[in-house]
């Protein structure tokens, strides 16, 4: 009896011209399987970023009539293609992989914000990058359907970090050193703006924009001026604001969570441990 693999897609839009997909295939459980066809990759003004999150034992890759690669992606390999080029693939084998879809003229807006604008990323097979590793593996919460896809500022932050490496390490982006922080001005109007909007989907580029700055120079200086990155700090305003709830009112958890900002109360709770090392009801007890 054939069967075909199980094939598995989460996709999660970042911003309207950015896309982020984990893709998994697994065995069917029956064998002999049918043959794999050979997949034609739509064309597009837009880069893919693929990052192997386990062994891919056998895979091949034509572009145009030219095969350049088969054999196996490793687990932690990255690959970057031109999707304006033909390219075609056959996947032999199963995998667990995620792909970043980066439109050329995000490239280039993304990159000018970044000081020198660049129109594209040298091409990659099968090669390791622990910096895309990590950040890839912070959005993968977001990926599985975790309530980190709620927090947009943390999304924006990690995509904008992924950019600007990928822009620096396989575009030719000269590296930024500075220390400035931002203006006493634009911290005042960041904090302010940042707590009055506590229970909604803020995005980095609005907050950016409140200050008059890129969202690429906000992320660098709002980390210099308040020590923590701009989502690390709404997430620790947002269990403040909780923790205020919680004692003086006697709504339930499911409300406050989302007064607060959260996207409902798992999510609450998970990021309450975190920053303070026990679930919201034990803190309750606590304070009694």
């Amino acid at each position: 009896m054939q069967a075909s693999p199980s094939r598995f897609m989460k996709h999660l839009r970042i911003r309207d011209d950015i896309a982020l997909v984990r893709a998994v295939q697994e065995p069917s459980g029956l064998s002999p399987a049918p043959p794999p066809p050979v997949i034609d990759i739509p064309s597009d003004e837009a880069f893919s970023v693929i990052v192997q999150l386990r062994d891919f034992p056998h895979h091949k890759l034509w572009r145009g009539q030219q095969l350049v690669h088969s054999g196996t992606h490793h687990r932690g390999d990255i690959a970057i293609t031109d999707l304006r080029e033909q390219w075609r693939c056959q996947h032999l084998s199963d995998y667990d992989n995620v792909r970043l879809h980066l439109p050329r003229t995000t490239i280039e807006q993304l990159s000018e914000e970044g000081g020198r604008r660049i129109s594209g990323l040298d091409q990659v097979q099968a090669i390791r990058d622990p910096v895309v590793w990590h950040l890839i593996h912070a959005m993968l919460p977001a990926l599985g359907g975790a309530a980190n896809d709620s927090d947009t500022v943390f999304i924006d932050t990690v995509t904008l970090a992924l950019h600007t490496h990928l822009s620096q390490r396989y575009g030719g982006q000269p590296v930024t050193r500075t220390s400035g922080r931002l203006a006493g001005w634009q911290q005042v109007r960041a904090r302010e703006y940042m707590l009055a909007h506590l229970a909604q989907r803020l995005t980095l580029a609005e907050i950016a924009a409140h200050c008059g700055v890129s969202r690429a120079h906000f992320a660098r200086a709002f980390k210099h001026s308040f020590g923590m990155p701009p989502h690390a700090w709404l997430q620790r305003q947002r269990v403040t604001l909780a923790c205020r709830l919680l004692r003086e009112s006697d709504r339930g958890m499911t409300a406050i969570a989302l007064e607060c900002g959260f996207f409902d109360q798992s999510h609450f709770s998970r990021v309450f441990k975190q920053l303070k090392g026990m679930a919201p009801a034990a803190w309750v007890r606590m304070q009694r």
